[in-house]
């Protein structure tokens, strides 16, 4: 039988696992309001534990920005959030979930998915820094073997976010491209050259991602992302990475902070990274301007903020 929990906003079956002599009896979460802003799922309902969130059930829920998944939930399905174009954060406890293919398609704007486990205030950083890493998995890695929230954050698994990493790096920017062309995404229309930008600024996200969100994180390859981004910025024949900066991380000044740390903004290309933020970031270009300080007077009463 369906049912209908109006102050959730959820739909749901209750079933009985028919292998065990005792036949308990669990709750499925099928569908949802598509209206939704967040959603806290319980563990229990209808005094029934939630063990599973079915296939397509929260699918295309355009409004939902938060969910937090409980403890009891063992199997999420395929494409269960997928299309929900304003998921921000995704809560769950640590543990071993069964993730079906496509749990989190074409959420773009997914930054965080956070473990919810005993962190002292000690390892708080660190949690941060694991959830937005966690988060890029689904949205930029195509990398579901990595969506494993029972050992999220360990040495073996951010071993293996790194290899990740590197082979996307060392993938030639027109790769699948043949395939693109042939089988390409409906939302997706590029020609050769927006095909290759497109993969360029992946990576760039990608390197910026794990710079910022540092744990663990080895010398070699540290030098190695800070290499890709500083030949993909302003003045190189891909300036991929200053897109990124301010199209997906906006007024975020760490991540500026960062691209002048690493010198891929410095005073030589300082004014051609303004060209790229054109009349957008007022706050990040006067930051800039005080970290770069160009040489001459006159570029400050020429520059318009």
């Amino acid at each position: 039988m369906r049912y209908y929990d109006e102050s959730l906003g959820i739909y749901y079956e209750i079933l009985q696992k028919e292998a065990e002599s005792t036949k308990k009896k669990y709750a499925v979460v099928t569908d949802a309001d598509k209206k939704l802003n967040e959603i806290d799922i319980p563990c229990e309902l209808n005094s029934c534990p939630v063990e599973k969130i079915g296939k397509k059930a929260f699918l295309g829920c355009k409004g939902l920005r938060r969910v937090s998944i409980p403890y009891s939930v063992s199997s999420v399905g395929e494409w269960a959030f997928a299309f929900c174009d304003n998921l921000v954060s995704v809560e769950m406890p640590r543990r071993r979930v069964e993730w079906g293919k496509g749990v989190f398609k074409n959420d773009n704007r997914l930054v965080s998915i956070v473990i919810n486990d005993d962190f002292s205030a000690s390892h708080l950083r660190n949690a941060e820094m694991i959830s937005v890493l966690l988060a890029a998995v689904t949205v930029l890695m195509d990398a579901e073997y990595l969506l494993d929230t029972e050992h999220a954050g360990t040495e073996e698994w951010l071993g293996k976010w790194d290899t990740r990493l590197q082979h996307l790096l060392d993938l030639a920017d027109d790769e699948g491209y043949h395939l693109y062309v042939l089988c390409g995404e409906e939302d997706l229309h590029f020609d050769y050259e927006e095909y290759l930008e497109y993969n360029r600024e992946k990576k760039a996200h990608l390197c910026m991602l794990r710079l910022r969100n540092d744990v663990m994180l080895d010398n070699g390859l540290r030098m190695r992302l800070s290499d890709y981004l500083i030949s993909h910025t302003a003045g190189c024949e891909s300036d991929a990475a200053i897109r990124v900066l301010t199209e997906k991380f906006g007024d975020v000044q760490e991540y500026y902070s960062l691209m002048t740390d690493i010198g891929a903004i410095n005073p030589d290309n300082f004014e051609k990274v303004l060209d790229v933020m054109g009349d957008r970031h007022a706050q990040m270009k006067a930051y800039l301007i005080e970290q770069c300080k160009p040489s001459s007077d006159d570029f400050y009463d020429n520059l318009a903020l």
